[in-house]
């Protein structure tokens, strides 16, 4: 099983690309369970784009709750592309 390493920059600048964490091998409820750490670890204005093995709803409807944008699109193998970013004044998951 290949687990997929962290690479979250989060330093990362603002307006630079986002970094890429690749969840689509892990099993459910992992790839939620760390999209939604990765979100919480970036500081405002910053982004990160993770691969998803399926459309994540229930994903982009938590992280919308909490105050972040997300945009998601259909990638060919059935997962999902979806970049997550903080604005300003997010608030942390309780």
């Amino acid at each position: 099983m290949n687990t997929p390493s962290h690479v979250c920059q989060c330093r990362q600048a603002a307006g630079a690309e986002p970094s890429t964490l690749d969840l689509r091998d892990l099993p459910p409820p992992e790839p939620m369970q760390r999209a939604l750490e990765t979100a919480d670890a970036l500081l405002p204005g910053q982004s990160v784009e993770v691969l998803t093995p399926l459309m994540p709803m229930p994903l982009l409807s938590v992280l919308a709750k909490l105050g972040f944008r997300a945009q998601a699109w259909p990638l060919d193998d059935g997962g999902a592309r979806v970049v997550i970013r903080r604005e300003a004044s997010v608030r942390s998951p309780a």
